[in-house]
C-alpha cells in the first residue's frame, strides 16, 4: 500500500506545481520573462511527477515505459529551462546563448532516445497494486546519469558566475538560493544511480520530490524577488502620496473616498469635506453630468475655480473593474498660472 501513497503525493506534488505557477504567471507579479520560465518549470515539474505516478498506476507492464517517457522529458525540460534561465539573467549574448542551449538540447534529445527506451528497464507489478522498474541496461542508466550531473555542474558553475555578478543582498540571496537547488537535483539522484536501489519497489520518488523541492525553491525565490521589481501594483501608494497634484477617489455622487497629501495642501481637505461642492464651485447640474459621463465610463475636463477663486482644470478619469464596469472617478486637479 505504502507504493499507492507515495505516488499520490507526487500527484499532489504535480497538481501544486501547476496551481503555483499558472496562478503565478496570470498574478501579474515581477517581469514577464520571469513568469514566463516560472510556468514552464511548473509545467515541467507537473510532467515529471505525474508521468511516473502514471507509470506507477499503469496495470498493463508492456506500455509502463509511456509514462516514464513523459516524465523523463519533464526532466530534460526542467534541467533546459533552469540553464536558459541563468544564461537570461546573467545577459549572456543571445548567440552565447544559443549555443549552450543547443548543446544540452542535443544530449537531452539522445538522453530521450536512449534513455527512455523501452528496454532501459524491466518494467515490474508489484502485489497487483503498482508498478516499478528493475535495471535492465546499465549503459542507458549511466548515460542518463552524465546528463544530469554534466548539466547540473554546468548550472552550478554558471550559478557562481551570476552570483558574484549580483549588487544587492536580496539579489545574491536570491541566486544562492538556485545553486543550492542545483546541489539537491545532484543529490536526489544518488539512491537511484547505486545500483542496488532498483532492487527497491519506489527507485523514482527520490527525483520527483527532489526536483518538486527545486521547483518550490525556485518558486519561493521569484515570489521573494518580485517584490523588489518596480511595478505599478507595488509602487501605486508611494506615487499616490508624493506626487505634487491633487488627487482625489470620488463615487458616482461626487462623495470624497480618498485624497492625497497634495489635495490636502492645495485645496484645503479636512475631515470636514465631503464631496467635490465642497471644495470647487461646482453646481448640482454640473455635478449630475460629470455623474452621468462617469457611469458611462466616460473620462472629462471642465474648467472651474476653488472657492479662494483659483482658476482649476479638473479631470475626472474612470477606473473600471474586471468585469470593465466603471465603479469609481479618478479626479486631478490642475491650476492655471
Amino acid at each position: 500500500m505504502i507504493g499507492i501513497y507515495l505516488n499520490l503525493i507526487l500527484i499532489a506534488l504535480a497538481v501544486s506545481a501547476l496551481i503555483c505557477s499558472v496562478s503565478f504567471f496570470a498574478s501579474g507579479s515581477g517581469i514577464q520573462q520571469t513568469r514566463n520560465y516560472t510556468l514552464a518549470i511548473g509545467i515541467s515539474t507537473f510532467l515529471i511527477n505525474i508521468g511516473y505516478s502514471l507509470m506507477a498506476f499503469s496495470a498493463d507492464v508492456t506500455k509502463a515505459w509511456i509514462p516514464r517517457f513523459i516524465g523523463l522529458y519533464g526532466i530534460d525540460v526542467f534541467l533546459l529551462i533552469e540553464l536558459s534561465f541563468l544564461l537570461y539573467d546573467m545577459k549572456t549574448k543571445i548567440g552565447t546563448h544559443a549555443i549552450i542551449l543547443g548543446i544540452f538540447t542535443v544530449y537531452a534529445l539522445f538522453d530521450l532516445i536512449i534513455h527512455g527506451s523501452p528496454n532501459t528497464f524491466l518494467y515490474v507489478r508489484y502485489d497487483n497494486l503498482f508498478t516499478s522498474y528493475e535495471l535492465q541496461n546499465r549503459a542507458h542508466h549511466y548515460f542518463h546519469y552524465s546528463y544530469i550531473t554534466i548539466i547540473a555542474l554546468t548550472m552550478f558553475v554558471i550559478g557562481v558566475t551570476w552570483y558574484r555578478m549580483q549588487k544587492t543582498r536580496h539579489d545574491k540571496d536570491f541566486a544562492l538560493r538556485l545553486i543550492l537547488s542545483n546541489l539537491i537535483i545532484i543529490l536526489e539522484a544518488l539512491p537511484d544511480i547505486v545500483a542496488k536501489a532498483f532492487v527497491t519497489r519506489h527507485p523514482s520518488f527520490f527525483y520527483c520530490v527532489g526536483f518538486s523541492t527545486v521547483f518550490f525553491m525556485w518558486y519561493i525565490s521569484i515570489i521573494k524577488q518580485s517584490y523588489f521589481v518596480p511595478t505599478i501594483k507595488n509602487t501605486a501608494a508611494e506615487v499616490f502620496g508624493v506626487v505634487d497634484v491633487p488627487i482625489l477617489i470620488l463615487d458616482f455622487d461626487g462623495k470624497i473616498r480618498l485624497f492625497n497629501p497634495a489635495a490636502k495642501r492645495f485645496l484645503g481637505i479636512n475631515e470636514n469635506t465631503q464631496c467635490l461642492r465642497d471644495i470647487l464651485n461646482i453646481s448640482d447640474v454640473e455635478m449630475l453630468r460629470i455623474s452621468a459621463k462617469a457611469r458611462r465610463g466616460e473620462k472629462s475636463e471642465r474648467t472651474t475655480t476653488t472657492k479662494d477663486e483659483k482658476v482649476c482644470v479638473l479631470k475626472n478619469y474612470i477606473k473600471f473593474d474586471s468585469a470593465l464596469d466603471p465603479f469609481c472617478i479618478i479626479a486631478t486637479v490642475l491650476f492655471k498660472e
